[in-house]
């Protein structure tokens, strides 16, 4: 199955690679994209045309205004009709470094399913943003921090449209992927184990595992591993602790060990991490 040929550093030309935006454009005839994934997440928002799109093998009809949220590995293919017009913003696992944003998309991602109604306060809220950061990437100049905070309204703006939506299915406050990540929220420093997880929800840890991996494209141990790296990373990046202090904040005895784990995942050390996150966000 075929990956994405652009890696996350080319989302933007003007080097602003944790964030990019891509117009949709109405074509001669219909488009059919092939089946690929991305390292980053992506919103789009279709303000005309309808097609199909596969998610994580299951086919979702559409019609516009539409807005789809595809998460990192989640594999997809797109069909669309000729007059199809929208735009799409991607993002990569650096924008979660801030816990607003990180509470954002864990709500985003997890209730209401990857397609909804685009509705005319969503759009009239979330769109004009939408340009503005595109606008900004276009011109070059602007700082991560005024980009991330264009992304932190738009993604709130977003949460904020889906509520509705998932009040008025009554489906919200059961569905069980969405509990899975607001437990993981406010315990993944002391439950490691799916099966602890499973257990609050009266589920088993395989069946957990499923529902999860539909809906975030990931099973639910991946996404405990993910969520102690990205605390890792914010500890890293925003305290003056060391890495000794680090492992033992995230209730990990054995620093080497978190080193090792840090740098199977990363691809660098604590200590390169830091130096390399660092240098990439001063002044």
């Amino acid at each position: 199955m075929p990956t994405s040929p652009i890696p996350l550093h080319d989302l933007a030309a003007d080097g602003h690679g944790v964030i990019g935006v891509e117009r949709i454009r109405p074509a001669q005839g219909p488009v059919r994209n092939g089946v690929h994934r991305h390292a980053y997440h992506e919103l789009f928002f279709f303000t005309e045309g309808s097609g199909t799109h596969m998610i994580d093998l299951h086919t979702h009809a559409w019609t516009g205004p539409s807005m789809h949220v595809v998460g990192p590995g989640q594999v997809h293919q797109l069909h669309r009709s000729a007059g199809t017009q929208g735009v799409v913003v991607m993002f990569g696992t650096e924008a979660l470094l801030d816990p607003l944003r990180l509470h954002a998309v864990n709500q985003l991602f997890s209730s209401g399913g990857p397609c909804s109604a685009l509705d005319s306060p969503l759009s009239s809220g979330v769109l004009p943003l939408v340009e503005l950061l595109e606008k900004e990437l276009q011109q070059g100049g602007a700082t991560e921090e005024m980009l991330f905070g264009y992304l932190s309204i738009i993604l709130l703006k977003c949460v904020e449209g889906r509520k509705g939506t998932a009040a008025a299915s009554g489906s919200d406050a059961n569905d069980p992927v969405q509990r899975f990540t607001r437990a993981l929220e406010e315990q993944f420093l002391d439950k490691r184990q799916v099966s602890a997880y499973a257990d609050d929800l009266a589920v088993t840890p395989g069946h957990l595992n499923e529902l999860v991996r539909k809906r975030l494209g990931k099973s639910a141990s991946e996404v405990v591993q993910d969520r102690l790296l990205l605390e890792a990373k914010r500890l890293l990046l925003h305290s003056d602790r060391s890495v000794k202090e680090v492992s033992y904040a995230l209730r990990m005895d054995d620093p080497a060990y978190f080193n090792r784990m840090f740098k199977k995942a990363t691809g660098m050390t604590p200590v390169e991490y830091r130096t390399h996150i660092r240098e990439k966000y001063k002044g």
